[in-house]
């Protein structure tokens, strides 16, 4: 028979189409057969018994040992292996994923090699396409590296998060380079300890490498000199190349007016001066590892050096959205202690009098980083504004207080739950020689609240705001 597709998503379904039933973290995927056979499904894969007597006459049933396994060589083959005919390139760590994709995919592309990213804030072909998650079911994996390779692309750049190797989602892929940036506490909800989150990182290394593919481990933490020693034990040294402490070190020369850097590749003592149009701190060790990726593929240092002038901040990675009554406005999707922490420290340098910042927590996620932001934000900043982000099934107020326990009132703080009145109140607060950061949302163009996305834009809101300010004065 012909099939006309593969979802496991019994609302995806269409006639022709092949259902997998595969568990979830919450649900089960045999509870929705009756609704995928509705939606035209002739085809039902599953771990559990077949069920003859509960299936109509036409549809098929297939039991197999390993659904996530079965699912993964059913959408490759679907595709036809894509993945076969494109340079895999993989990053993980908790912060710096996206500016290190985006900064390889803008750095192959200048070099002539076709590239697509697969990451947090989009997935690009030719195009842009909304990002549902950092990394995606491999049936759209599948989809968007097909429609790559019938576009004469070369090469995927793709963020693979910790959630996505723990679930097997890239199962079925190899990547030719993997790259480590650095861990810190996030995702606990899900993971529950540092351990288990740091195992489901190291899977990529582990399990998903090409039997050639090399490895570009930062030393920004102690987990990446970890990772080093417990990967060093089965993979040759010279396959491991190692950023921001061996092979290459990076070293800040000025940040004012975008980060110029020395570059210095230890190995042969070679030493390169960039200005670049970036900002933050934390970009000088993103630089060094895709540095270090492009090295490991082979590119000479000069060419890849020549062109890390062209690079600009990722849409919400420090991104300078305005500049109001002399002073500056910034969105970073900073929603960690560790990644608020670099963003405040990166913008330091930049203010001429005060450090503003303005954040929230998500809702239903990891409450123990909650005291810990705020922490942060009053040690480092001078004036913190606490609000929602995304609440979802969370009263922001209470979001709010277990933020504020980590807060010692030693800085001015204001407490608006309402996102946009907060923004407002931030920016008419400004003087000349300020520094805002809205963190948070950075490229995400909604909220969540109980359950429904509503439109939100940390950049729209600001423009409006400040649009609205000068009309009325």
């Amino acid at each position: 028979m012909q099939v006309y597709g593969i979802a496991d998503n019994s609302k995806e379904m269409s006639e022709g189409y092949v259902f997998i039933a595969r568990k979830g973290t919450n649900l089960k995927g045999e509870d929705f057969i009756p609704e995928a056979i509705n939606r035209g499904a002739k085809v039902i894969v599953r771990e559990t018994p077949i069920e003859p007597q509960k299936i109509p006459s036409g549809v098929y049933q297939i039991q197999v040992r390993d659904v996530k396994k079965a699912l993964s060589q059913m959408a490759l083959n679907f595709f036809d292996h894509p993945e076969k005919k494109l340079t895999l390139i993989g990053v993980t760590g908790t912060n710096g994923k996206t500016s290190v994709c985006y900064f390889t995919k803008t750095l192959l592309q200048s070099l002539g090699v076709k590239t697509g990213y697969i990451g947090t804030i989009f997935y690009e072909i030719e195009r842009r396409i909304p990002a549902t998650e950092t990394t995606p079911s491999i049936i759209k994996l599948g989809w968007l590296m097909k429609e790559m390779v019938d576009k004469g692309f070369k090469a995927c750049v793709m963020e693979v998060s910790s959630h996505a190797l723990d679930q097997k989602r890239v199962e079925g892929l190899s990547f030719e380079i993997a790259g480590f940036t650095n861990l810190s506490r996030d995702h606990l909800d899900y993971h529950k300890t540092m351990e288990a989150y740091f195992q489901a990182k190291k899977l990529l290394f582990t399990d998903y490498l090409t039997p050639e593919g090399k490895v570009v481990l930062s030393f920004e933490t102690e987990y990446g000199k970890r990772l080093y020693q417990e990967l060093k034990t089965f993979l040759l040294e010279d396959r491991i190349l190692i950023v921001n402490d061996g092979y290459l070190r990076v070293e800040i020369l000025g940040m004012e007016d975008g980060l110029e850097v020395e570059l210095k590749f230890l190995e042969t003592g070679e030493v390169y001066r960039v200005k670049t149009s970036l900002f933050g701190e934390y970009q000088a060790k993103n630089l060094a590892t895709t540095v270090g990726i492009l090295t490991a593929l082979g590119y000479p240092k000069e060419e890849i050096v020549l062109r890390l002038r062209e690079l600009r901040n990722p849409v919400g990675r420090l991104e300078l959205v305005a500049e109001f009554n002399g002073a500056k406005v910034f969105v970073d999707y900073a929603h960690t202690p560790s990644a608020l922490e670099y963003a405040l420290k990166s913008l330091l340098p930049l203010k001429k009098n005060r450090l503003v910042v303005v954040f929230g927590c998500g809702g239903n996620r990891d409450a123990g980083k909650r005291p810990l932001m705020g922490e942060v934000a009053e040690t480092i900043a001078d004036y913190v504004i606490l609000t929602s982000d995304n609440p979802r099934f969370e009263e922001p107020e209470a979001i709010i207080d277990d933020i504020k326990k980590g807060l010692k009132g030693i800085k001015p703080c204001a407490v608006i739950s309402d996102r946009r009145e907060a923004i407002e109140f931030a920016i008419k607060l400004l003087e000349e020689g300020d520094v805002l950061l809205i963190a948070g949302k950075g490229h995400e163009t909604y909220q969540e609240i109980q359950g429904k996305r509503y439109p939100f834009s940390d950049q729209e809101e600001i423009l409006k705001t400040i649009k609205r300010i000068k009309e009325r004065s």
